[in-house]
């Protein structure tokens, strides 16, 4: 690699990242001291792009909060926005300077651009050169020996994967794999736990994507070190940073850096307060409430990174402060013994490089089947620094790298189903799970006409998904009404007796913003509550619910077939404990992704002999006698589905993986031949 071509991608991605976005009023009125102003769906202009683009028709939404407002007609003015309501095309203004421009009017919005800190790292030429250098590591890790082993000796109930997964940590560079149920945070946990007991003048930074999967592993953490009877270690873990989610820390207020402990009781009272955003005056004090508390806590975050033992803060926050990171090390040497990137597989190659050099070793942790890092350019160099995590990079195999095997999460059928078509057949339920009469009993539950026994369940609709320049993305009226039916029927329950599902038990996944929309305002028509998670599968990562429905609204739109959108289904899949109900189309069945999981449900209950391809292969009418029969050939075994024209090749249809295989005529004559 070369500086330089890290450097054009990042500007290449920064080029394709529009500094601003300009949408048309519709109607501005006043709400106390702030604005609310309603936009005209579907009229968007971001810099240097068309009206209409994707990449601008997408963008309003929540990530948008804290985003800085601009207009320059009638009136100059700015503000900054406070909430952002996507289903009424509507933003919250704060603080603005002069009254918001009415309609036909233009009022511009500024993201925050992450990216930037990123790029000032790789511009940096004695901090780049020592980034690019940890490349090779990635693919060919070196033993490290700077401590005991990792025995894991008061956690009896690891998995053999899991207690395996410790001695990543005498490497420079290892991977903790982590499929879905597979308990990778709890490793994670358990293996840092560990790791400061053993090494008791050791220091790690442990990083992730997101506040919430900071939070998450850093309580793991903790959880481990009280388990584990560490308990002299557990003030030495610090969160840093005034993100976190306060009520996730009760009962653990020492992780949190200040010396007014009740401060994070009351942190956590005010988040839990926050008033719907269509009560601007209430929402605009509660936003005071809590920016005051959490600059309280500001202040001492840097004396306690100085001195704690391991750090926990976000990507995005380590690399805006990477300069106050790399000052801990007075020699210039790494600040931390351990670097660990967490959710690492939406970590782009090019950020985790920028911040390898903080680590004498580094341990990322995550699926590289799941979501991977976003990038909007189509620039080569920008997809291969920005587009791929250092899973990219990783090693084919050996004790650097160490894949968790077993999962508790979802049901036998839907771990199969995820395993087959994304796992290539390894993962499985774990042995303790399916001895639990409990685990067992949670997930065979009926679901609105779908019986208890039934796990994985394709919902057929009539019509295709469509583009809506209104909706400004894809949607489909009746898998919105389906969706819509369906969960206000298990929420009322009544079915063979069984108690009624509750909000939190169901989660709607759809990969469009647009159909999210749609799907909201059909439950709301139906009366039933906000409580029920509608979320797109980029923002579903990490969470699980028992019922997961999942649309993927239009399956003819290219998006829904590339490599993205194959690790989007598997998110969307996996997040179900008990049941997955699929919503396909005609159109649907035809996308390439889609439609091996309707091949393999409809083989799976296929009670025909296989009769071995070889023995077919030796008889005159090869391969017409083949059609429509279900083969076996070695491991793969599954319905020859159609010849082609000439004769020359067929194809099988696994039945494993729904797939569809090509065979060549003249190998299998050759073949049977000798």
């Amino acid at each position: 690699m070369t500086l330089a071509d890290v450097r054009a991608a990042l500007d290449a991605e920064l080029a394709a990242t529009p500094e601003f976005y300009d949408f048309k009023v519709l109607r501005t009125e006043r709400d106390g001291a702030l604005w609310r102003v309603t936009l005209e769906p579907g009229y968007v202009y971001a810099e240097g792009q068309r009206p209409g683009q994707a990449s601008a028709q997408a963008l309003l939404d929540d990530s948008l909060d804290g985003a800085s407002a601009w207009w320059g007609a009638p009136a100059k003015g700015g503000a900054s926005v406070l909430a952002v309501l996507p289903e009424d095309d509507q933003l919250v203004l704060q603080n603005a300077s002069a009254p918001p421009p009415g309609p036909d009017h233009l009022i511009r919005l500024y993201p925050t651009r992450f990216l930037k800190s990123v790029a000032d790292a790789w511009w940096d030429t004695p901090w780049a050169e020592r980034a690019a250098a940890c490349l090779p590591d990635l693919s060919r890790p070196q033993p490290v020996d700077d401590g005991p082993a990792l025995s894991g000796a008061p956690f009896r109930w690891l998995r053999p994967a899991q207690r395996a997964a410790l001695s990543l940590v005498r490497h420079s560079s290892a991977f903790l794999w982590g499929p879905p149920g597979t308990g990778k945070t709890t490793t994670l946990g358990v293996l840092l736990a560990e790791y400061l007991d053993a090494r008791p003048e050791a220091r790690v930074l442990l990083l992730s994507t997101t506040n919430q999967a900071v939070d998450l592993a850093t309580i793991a953490v903790d959880k481990a070190l009280q388990k584990g009877r560490r308990e002299r270690w557990r003030g030495g873990v610090q969160r840093l940073g005034t993100r976190f989610d306060a009520a996730s820390y009760a009962g653990r207020e020492h992780l949190i850096p200040s010396d007014d402990q009740g401060l994070i009781d009351r942190l956590a009272r005010a988040e839990a307060a926050r008033p719907s955003p269509r009560d601007a005056v209430a929402l605009k004090a509660w936003a005071d409430r809590v920016a005051a508390l959490r600059d309280a806590l500001r202040a001492a975050s840097l004396q306690v990174l100085r001195r704690c033992r391991l750090a926990s803060m976000t990507t995005t926050r380590a690399a805006f402060t990477l300069k106050t990171l790399r000052e801990l090390a007075p020699d210039g040497g790494p600040p931390f013994d351990l670097l660990v990137f967490d959710e690492a597989s939406q970590v782009s190659l090019a950020h985790a490089l920028a911040l390898m050099p903080l680590g004498r070793a580094r341990l990322f942790a995550g699926d590289p089947q799941q979501l991977s890092p976003v990038v909007r350019s189509t620039d080569r160099l920008a997809r291969r620094w920005l587009g791929r995590s250092a899973f990219a990079e990783q090693p084919r195999g050996g004790p650097s790298v160490a894949l968790l095997d077993e999962q508790s999460r979802m049901a036998g059928p839907i771990c199969e189903l995820v395993s087959d078509l994304f796992y290539d057949g390894a993962l499985r339920v774990a042995d303790d799970a399916r001895a639990s009469a409990g685990w067992q009993a949670a997930r065979a539950r009926a679901l609105d006409g779908i019986g208890a026994a039934t796990h994985v369940h394709v919902h057929r609709l009539a019509t295709d998904g469509a583009w809506s320049a209104a909706e400004r993305g894809p949607v489909r009226r009746e898998s919105a009404e389906a969706i819509a039916a369906a969960v206000a029927a298990a929420l009322a329950g009544g079915e063979d007796g069984q108690a009624p599902w509750q909000p939190h038990e169901l989660i709607v996944l759809t990969p469009f913003r647009a159909q999210r929309a749609r799907i909201r305002q059909r439950l709301r028509a139906l009366g039933v509550s906000d409580d029920v998670r509608v979320s797109t599968v980029h923002r579903a990562q990490g969470s699980e619910a028992p019922v997961v429905l999942f649309d993927p609204v239009d399956g003819a739109q290219p998006f829904l077939q590339t490599e993205d959108a194959r690790r989007l289904v598997n998110v969307a899949l996996s997040r179900a404990q008990a049941k997955v109900v699929v919503y396909l189309s005609p159109a649907d069945a035809a996308n390439p992704l889609l439609a091996p999981l309707l091949q393999r449900l409809r083989l799976a209950g296929d009670a025909r002999a296989a009769v071995p391809l070889l023995e077919l292969a030796r008889q005159p009418n090869f391969p017409a006698n083949a059609l429509g029969r279900r083969v076996s050939t070695g491991r793969h075994v599954g319905e020859v589905s159609r010849l082609a024209p000439d004769g020359r090749q067929f194809w099988l249809v696994n039945e494993r993986t729904g797939a569809e295989q090509l065979f060549d005529v003249g190998f299998w004559r050759a073949r049977a031949g000798r």
